[in-house]
């Protein structure tokens, strides 16, 4: 499946929430940390994938 930035960034805002939301009645999922994370990486990766001509 791939998403745009912007998706990655909304979709990273209502996992956020959502972890809040566990978090605060006690039912913390480990797999919504999980998610972040990965989505997170994916973010970091393709900000470091693009490189510019003239690094080259």
């Amino acid at each position: 499946m791939l998403l745009s930035d912007n998706e990655k960034k909304l979709l990273l805002r209502l996992l956020k929430k959502e972890n809040k939301k566990a978090f605060f009645t006690g039912g913390k999922d480990e797999s919504i940390d999980q998610l972040i994370e990965k989505i997170e990486q994916s973010r970091r990766n393709e900000k470091t994938n693009d490189t510019k001509p003239n690094k080259l």
